[in-house]
């Protein structure tokens, strides 16, 4: 986003009285927002090609092509665009089929206070991930992975409310390196299986759609990731980290709450913690591996020597790259703050308190690299959880 030039908000609504109430109600930020309105998907993908815009802002109820599918476009075709839908229900279902493709969810009538307080927030995130010393760690690799084709093609199947499992299964064996990957997470011991699973409809069956989703974004981002042979072993301690670190989130999420939405962005945002090692550790420029030894060698804590060595660490580079694939601001920010929640700009129970948590009580059970993190007891105690540190230790059993 340009922080100097005014704020470019194209609004999609296909309601011409709703687009007038909006235009009168952001009169006021003339001097900040340039709006543009449009009343179909396709008109508003015609605006996109022929200019740039820095947030898209959609009604879910859009006929032909709906909100959900339009925000699955302008993230196929501008990462770059922050994403909002606008819904009047405030159902699980209607935020399932945003899930993956929409920075926010806000819900009619139209509060322009909201989205005010969204775009700062997401603004600030920006501001603080496009430093240039991420910026220049990151263009020492040769090219960034995009997102994973398959991921849009499962996307787009869970959008369809009739969709069977068998054609999620289709998508994802069209895929072997995922294929592969789901079918040793499932029998990995890791999801409680009963028995041996050997396809993929089974193991679709068996660990549901939302962590499907979650998967295909993770297990192809390794497969792009690929250390050298010999580091096979820094490879599999990261992903196998991963995962536990997304079932304690989940579990966590599950004891404090029955947002069941919030449970499968915490997973997710736990497979993805640690993307920026993946990533620093594909780039040889970096020599991350190096460093990572000598945390362990000196019993210091990796991120110390990232910010000393590389004056950024692996969460900042991880949550780089996933704003940059345009996903859910949540999950950015639970990878972003995970070691220091209390830099967040905004003081909530979320996906970035279960992650921050279920990190450290998974590294205290399993250490990595260097010492674990400590758990941040101003932030828990100000969000008024750090009396629940005892309980979810025993209701959680880290591997």
């Amino acid at each position: 986003m340009r922080s100097a030039a005014k704020t470019r908000v194209l609004f999609v609504d296909d309601e011409p009285v709703i687009l007038e109430l909006i235009a009168l109600g952001l009169k006021s930020m003339a001097e900040e927002w340039e709006t543009t309105f449009a009343h179909s998907a396709e008109e508003a993908l015609r605006l996109m090609t022929g200019q740039p815009f820095d947030l898209v802002v959609s009604d879910m109820g859009l006929p032909g092509m709906n909100g959900a599918h339009l925000l699955n476009e302008v993230m196929r075709r501008f990462p770059a665009t922050i994403r909002l839908i606008l819904s009047g229900h405030a159902d699980r279902e209607s935020m399932m089929k945003c899930a993956g493709s929409t920075h926010q969810f806000l819900l009619k009538p139209f509060r322009l206070g909201e989205l005010k307080a969204a775009l700062k927030r997401i603004r600030r995130l920006k501001e603080r991930l496009g430093s240039q010393e991420i910026q220049k760690l990151v263009a020492r690799r040769e090219s960034l992975p995009s997102v994973p084709n398959v991921y849009f093609q499962i996307l787009e199947a869970l959008q369809d409310p009739h969709c069977p499992l068998e054609r999620i299964g289709g998508v994802i064996a069209t895929d072997p390196a995922l294929t592969t990957k789901l079918l040793q997470l499932v029998n990995s011991g890791f999801l409680g299986a009963a028995r041996r699973i050997s396809t993929v409809d089974e193991a679709v069956l068996l660990v549901g759609t939302g962590t499907i989703r979650s998967l295909a974004l993770t297990l192809n981002l390794v497969s792009v990731l690929q250390t050298a042979p010999a580091d096979d072993r820094s490879l599999e301690r990261v992903w196998r980290h991963s995962v536990r670190v997304g079932q304690l989130a989940r579990q966590l999420a599950q004891l404090e709450t029955a947002d069941e939405h919030l449970a499968e962005e915490a997973f997710t945002a736990g497979l993805l913690h640690d993307v920026g090692k993946l990533l620093l550790a594909d780039n040889p420029a970096v020599r991350y591996l190096r460093l990572a030894a000598r945390a362990r060698e000196e019993n210091r804590r990796l991120i110390e020597l990232e910010r000393a060595e590389l004056q950024a660490t692996h969460a900042e580079v991880g949550a780089y790259l996933l704003d940059l694939w345009g996903l859910p601001l949540p999950l950015v920010e639970a990878v972003a703050f995970r070691h220091e929640p209390s830099r967040i700009a905004e003081l909530a129970f979320s996906a970035l308190t279960v992650v921050h948590v279920a990190n450290v009580l998974e590294a205290e059970a399993a250490p990595g690299d260097g010492p674990p993190d400590s758990l941040d007891l101003p932030y828990l105690d100000a969000l008024g959880v750090a009396g629940r540190l005892d309980a979810w230790r025993q209701e959680i059993q880290p591997a």
